[in-house]
Parts: structure tokens; C-alpha cells; sequence
């Protein structure tokens, strides 16, 4: 049985969700800029999520409620999860265990100088209880230190993924917002030449333009099967776009001694209401049934290429197992994992869920962090 997207645009579409500026090109060349510019990290952070939100509701009024997450619907919590590491909230369990392990070190060098104390050694004794202040501190200042390049690392990436693929999308809902769901080749064509040709690595947007032109397809795609498998060939091209321009920052952010550790441990995140830890295999939605009906048998050759051919980013095509990813700095392990995510969840409803309450967009807008969980 094929699903026709309602049941997800009641449960996520509001009246006023859409305002018609979203699909003005100049609001956002005016919009991204200033977010990006913000000095306050958090601050930055948060309207950088706030704009992804505004930019998924835009681009599915202009793809079609029934054509599932896109790009900027998974962005939102990816960009969520960045500010609990910009606002360091999920380093608070490495941060107690450095004091802990900071403390223990610095009472037994101590105790050692007391010992000589004792035993009528003062010199031994005075460089024991200085060397105890000292290695006391050290993994405390240690992981402070990583702990705040890790913060600029993330923040400089999800700076780059606004600047970069949020600049695109504005243009594209702006040229194709209210036009009739057929193919325009001129004005598609005139939209991927200002993008930039060349392999992402070398500083090109080659998959964005893959990625638009595939939403585009989804854009003209009546038959609802075929419009998910569009949708989801864009929404690949795009994170791999994304995460290929990410990789510097994610491996300067998770030092190399600790990459698996962090992984299994630390890299936890929220889909909506929804839990979920990158280490672990994504789990069915429904048990019994791992993807929706009309992305359960792929039959775009395109899409079948993406994900099970020779250079295909699924491990295990056709399924969920080992989707769980052991070094999340490994540019295949990330993707094995995601291709598994964005497939199993492309209709589920709580994708589209503000990222924020009216209150706190409200403070946002004002230039205040706002109150209460984020």
C-alpha cells in the first residue's frame, strides 16, 4: 500500500507555518549573512537551526507536503545536535570524569609527598605535593582545551552547511515557488549555473546540482512512489555534499585517540520527540517493518547506484543492520548509518516538528538566547 504524505502534513502543517518572504531570493541573501556574522556562538547556533526550519517548510510547500523530509528537515536536528556541543551540554560526562580522574592523580602524587614528609625527605616531599597540584589539574585543563576547539570546529561547520547549501535552497524556492509542477528545463538550467562546477572536495557543487535537479524531479513527480525515491536521491546527494565539506572540521573535532570511544559514548541526538544513537543500528520505526511502503522496493536506477553500487554508501542494502557506526570521523561509517536514517524515517511526522517554541523564536528574533530547554 502506497502512503500519499497526508497523514504527515496534517500532523506538521500549521496555517501561518509558511510566510511568503521564505520564497524571496533577497530575503534570504539579507537572512544567512546576518545569522552567519552573529559573535555569540549560541546565538549563532540557534538561528542557524531556526533558518533550516524555515527552509525545509519552504522547500516542501514548493516540492509538495506529501514528498517527505528534505535536506533541511534532517538539518534542523543535525544543527540542534551541534549546539549541545557548541554549549558543551553533551561533554558534561567527559567533564566529570577528567575532574575525577584529575583528582585521583593529584591525591596520590600528594599522598607520596606526605609520605616523604614524614620519612624526613623535605625536598622529595615538596616536589611530590607541587607535582600533585599540577597533574591534579592537567586532565581538567586538558579536556577543557579540546572541549573548546571541538565547540569552534562544530560551529564553523554549521556555519558552512547554512552558507553554502541554505544559500542554494533560498534561490530554488524562490525561482520555482507557485510555478506549475511540470518540468521547466530553461529555468532549472538557469538556477544549476549558479551553482559552482566541480567536485565538492575541490570546492565545487557538483552534488547540489544533482540534488536540485533531482528535487526538481520530485517537484514534477505525480506518482508518489517514484516522488520518495527522488526525494530521497536528493536528500543523499546533499548530505554527502555536506559531510564531504564537513570532514576537516569533524576530524579536527574528535581527537584521533578517542574517534571510537566518542562515537559509542557521546554521539547521541533527537529526531522530534525520538532518541537515537549513532552507534547503534537504526532501528524500524514500526517493528516489523523497517522502511515505508514506497521505499521499501527501490526501482530508480539512480538511486539503486547511490546506494548499492560499486561505490554505493550502503553496507548492507536493503536493510538496517550494522547501520551503527564505529568512527563517526570515518566518511563511509557516517554515511552507511545516515543513507539507513533518512530512508526508514523520510514520512515520519515528528521530522517537521519546530525546533523551538513561539517564546523563544520570538527571543531569537529580538537577539536574546531564550529561556527554558533548547
Amino acid at each position: 500500500m502506497r502512503r500519499d504524505g497526508a497523514a504527515e502534513g496534517a500532523a506538521a502543517d500549521r496555517p501561518d507555518a509558511v510566510r511568503s518572504e521564505w520564497f524571496d531570493d533577497a530575503y534570504w541573501a539579507r537572512e544567512i549573512p546576518e545569522v552567519l556574522a552573529l559573535p555569540d556562538p549560541c546565538l549563532c547556533n540557534l538561528r542557524i537551526t531556526l533558518a533550516h526550519y524555515q527552509l525545509s517548510l519552504a522547500l516542501r510547500a514548493v516540492i509538495g507536503v506529501g514528498a517527505g523530509a528534505n535536506f533541511h528537515t534532517w538539518a534542523v536536528w543535525g544543527s540542534k545536535k551541534a549546539g549541545e556541543t557548541i554549549r558543551r551540554e553533551d561533554a558534561r560526562p567527559v567533564r566529570r570524569a577528567a575532574d575525577a580522574a584529575g583528582g585521583g592523580l593529584g591525591l596520590g602524587t600528594a599522598a607520596l609527598g606526605a609520605a616523604a614528609a614524614l620519612a624526613g625527605l623535605p625536598l622529595l616531599a615538596g616536589l611530590s605535593i607541587g607535582l600533585g597540584c599540577a597533574v591534579g589539574l592537567t586532565p581538567a585543563l586538558t579536556v577543557r582545551t579540546a572541549l573548546k576547539r571541538t565547540a569552534r570546529q562544530i560551529l564553523a561547520g554549521n556555519r558552512t552547511v547554512l552558507d553554502d547549501i541554505g544559500s542554494a535552497t533560498g534561490r530554488f524556492v524562490a525561482a520555482f515557488h507557485a510555478r506549475p509542477r511540470r518540468p521547466e528545463t530553461d529555468r532549472l538550467h538557469a538556477f544549476l549555473q549558479t551553482l559552482r562546477p566541480g567536485p565538492t572536495a575541490e570546492g565545487g557543487q557538483d552534488l547540489l546540482r544533482r540534488a536540485f535537479r533531482y528535487y526538481d524531479h520530485a517537484r514534477c513527480e505525480t506518482d508518489t512512489d517514484s516522488k520518495h525515491e527522488w526525494m530521497l536521491l536528493a536528500n543523499g546527494c546533499a548530505i554527502l555534499h555536506e559531510h564531504i565539506r564537513l570532514q576537516p572540521y569533524i576530524q579536527s573535532a574528535m581527537p584521533r585517540p578517542l574517534r571510537r570511544w566518542i562515537t559509542a559514548h557521546l554521539l547521541d541526538f533527537y529526531l522530534g520527540k525520538e532518541a537515537l544513537r549513532v552507534a547503534k543500528d537504526v532501528l524500524p520505526v514500526t517493528p516489523g517493518t523497517v522502511f515505508p511502503d514506497t521505499l521499501r522496493a527501490l526501482e530508480n536506477p539512480d538511486l539503486l547506484a547511490f546506494l548499492e553500487g560499486p561505490q554505493g554508501w550502503d553496507r548492507t542494502p536493503g536493510t538496517v543492520e550494522s547501520s551503527g557506526a564505529k568512527d563517526w570521523s570515518d566518511l563511509r561509517d557516517r554515511m552507511n548509518f545516515i543513507v539507513d536514517l533518512f530512508r526508514s524515517r523520510h514520512l515520519e511526522p515528528g521530522l517537521f516538528a519546530p525546533p523551538y517554541s513561539p517564546e523563544q523564536v520570538a527571543a531569537l528574533r529580538s537577539g536574546r538566547r531564550p529561556p527554558g530547554p533548547l
